[in-house]
């Protein structure tokens, strides 16, 4: 227990030291908002969400301020349902306030200048292979709607409950879809974004932003420090740069090509 206190005490002092602190732009709501740095190739571009649920402030004030492009992925049933209600509203201004929680209200978002061409949805899960059936695993409180194919969130427990769900890859995606470059890459997906980020730089797909949430880092174990410090360091070596943000364990990480 001391060795693994330490470690992590050891792990936020080197990511404060190594981190370049930029002017950095928020957006969305306290739950489902994001840091990101303000750069005009976001302009009229295109940018991946993996991992929404119930919250996509980010994704539609994003749209909102740059016309960008957004491609959401998560295979959630109440995430599916969720983004479905919002297509049926495009075109309306918002008339209620964003709550608290993960949960938002259809009204709440400013979709007066949305279209139904601004965003797509892909319903499967974000992982290192695609076409694989796998375990997306239940959150312990059935308030919240964010499920887990490492299943986390329930102390990796077998017995947890789960749905079935379909995989995609990174690098499908971007085939699938013809990309030639990514402005922004946020990930969001409950465990699963270790493996997608190693899969990533293996195929040399390097977005200019990459927002990303370490969920391992919730639970104060040395495995999954050890495993967020050996993607950290794969990140810098491929010409990452780490943004500090003062979201715990959210984290941006900019190419150093970008201006």
């Amino acid at each position: 227990m001391y060795l693994t206190s330490l470690y992590i005490r050891l792990f936020k002092f080197i990511i404060n030291k190594i981190s370049k602190t930029k002017k950095l732009f928020y957006l969305g709501t306290e739950y489902g908002g994001w840091h990101f740095i303000h750069n005009e190739n976001l302009n009229n571009s295109l940018m991946i969400s993996a991992g929404v649920g119930e919250d996509i402030s980010f994704d539609i004030e994003m749209i909102n301020k740059y016309k960008i492009k957004v491609i959401l992925i998560d295979p959630t049933p109440r995430s599916v349902e969720h983004i479905n209600k919002v297509s049926k509203s495009l075109g309306k201004s918002n008339t209620k306030e964003f709550l608290d929680g993960g949960s938002q209200p259809i009204e709440a978002y400013d979709l007066k200048d949305v279209n139904k061409n601004d965003f797509t949805l892909i319903k499967k899960a974000l992982f290192n292979k695609s076409n694989q059936i796998v375990k997306f695993f239940e959150p312990p409180n059935a308030d919240h709607v964010s499920h887990s194919i490492s299943n986390w969130q329930n102390d990796f427990k077998k017995e947890s409950k789960f749905i079935e769900v379909e995989t995609i890859s990174i690098s499908d995606i971007v085939n699938l879809y013809n990309i030639d470059d990514i402005p922004l890459l946020k990930l969001d997906i409950e465990g699963a974004e270790i493996e997608v980020v190693n899969d990533m730089l293996k195929n040399k797909i390097l977005p200019k932003q990459l927002l990303v949430e370490f969920d391992e880092l919730y639970k104060n174990s040395l495995k999954g420090y050890l495993r967020a410090t050996y993607i950290f360091f794969k990140l810098l070596i491929n010409g990452y740069k780490l943004i500090k943000t003062n979201k715990f364990p959210n984290f941006l990480f900019v190419s150093t090509k970008v201006n």
